[in-house]
């Protein structure tokens, strides 16, 4: 036998399997929508390279000769391994065991990224999820080294090239914990920018430099009396203090206890929630469900949102 592999089609042993079932050429070549004469050559083909005449034509068709019938076997798992790699693995989450990297800013491990992770160890009681802070610098990089199966963040973190899903938007609102304050008051910007302000540290969050830059178009600048470095901490300093923030809506506590919303005379920014990951994950089977759990947890929360109000 010539065991030079590069010499062997699969598409020959294609042929050489369907000889063993239907013993017959002419049945081959309709079974494979192929001429008559290019299975004879295959066969022709076949014969070379086992050095075996494989198959003997008889009055009835023709009839496999033990070294065949020694390859049929061989043949068809080759052929059907051949096959498994053409079809998208399935992944299963109630019996797969896998680990799950989440990366995200603070306002979304304070929004969605916790019940998702809930919704993964739900599903997958097999899987382990970590839930880790969004970095300040290589993203990419440390995307494509695997650190991350997903970013989630505001959109200032998408890089060209990077697969994202958009997930949501959230209208940033000013609340109030002045006891002069009443829900829905307006206060004007002037009055508004000499209270004591509370700010999330920039580099989490780019609402704070884009209200900045609209007021400074007006002339005005925000007394800012204290400058924290996440969302728990603004409401906290809240709670004690008399203080205004800018905040997304949807970070808003289920009781608002003494903090009120308030009217302003200027349009607030949108934070618009995506998801991104290496685009070497975009077609594995792990990945694909993760991303439909991730809108299904997204779909559920804002439901929750509209019916609270």
């Amino acid at each position: 036998m010539n065991a030079n592999i590069r010499n062997v089609d699969l598409n020959l042993l294609v042929a050489l399997d369907a000889l063993y079932d239907e013993r017959s050429v002419t049945r081959v070549a309709e079974r494979l929508a192929l001429s008559q004469p290019t299975v004879s050559g295959m066969l022709k083909r076949l014969r070379q390279i086992f050095e075996d005449d494989l198959y003997i034509r008889t009055s009835h068709g023709v009839i496999p000769t033990p070294r065949a019938e020694a390859l049929a076997k061989p043949t068809r798992e080759i052929i059907d391994a051949a096959r498994g790699l053409l079809v998208q693995e399935r992944f299963d989450p109630s019996v797969a065991e896998f680990s799950v990297n989440l990366c995200g800013t603070d306002y979304v491990q304070n929004t969605i990224l916790t019940e998702f992770a809930a919704d993964i160890l739900a599903a997958a009681p097999n899987s382990k999820v970590s839930i880790k802070p969004r970095p300040v610098s290589n993203l990419e990089r440390r995307l494509s080294r695997g650190e991350f199966d997903f970013v989630l963040s505001n959109q200032d973190m998408l890089i060209p090239g990077i697969p994202e899903l958009q997930l949501f938007g959230d209208k940033v609102v000013c609340i109030s914990s002045y006891h002069t304050h009443s829900e829905g008051q307006s206060v004007p910007m002037e009055d508004l920018c000499a209270l004591r302000h509370v700010v999330l540290n920039p580099a989490e969050i780019m609402t704070t430099q884009q209200i900045d830059n609209e007021l400074k178009l007006r002339g005005l600048t925000r007394n800012i009396a204290l400058d924290v470095p996440n969302f728990s901490a603004v409401f906290q300093a809240m709670e004690h203090a008399e203080l205004i923030a800018f905040i997304p809506r949807y970070l808003m506590p289920p009781s608002q206890g003494r903090f009120k919303f308030l009217t302003i005379d200027m349009v607030t920014p949108i934070t618009q929630i995506c998801a991104i990951w290496h685009p070497r994950m975009t077609n594995d089977a792990k990945h694909i469900w993760l991303r439909a759990a991730l809108q299904k947890n997204v779909k559920d929360f804002l439901q929750r949102k509209v019916e609270s109000g």
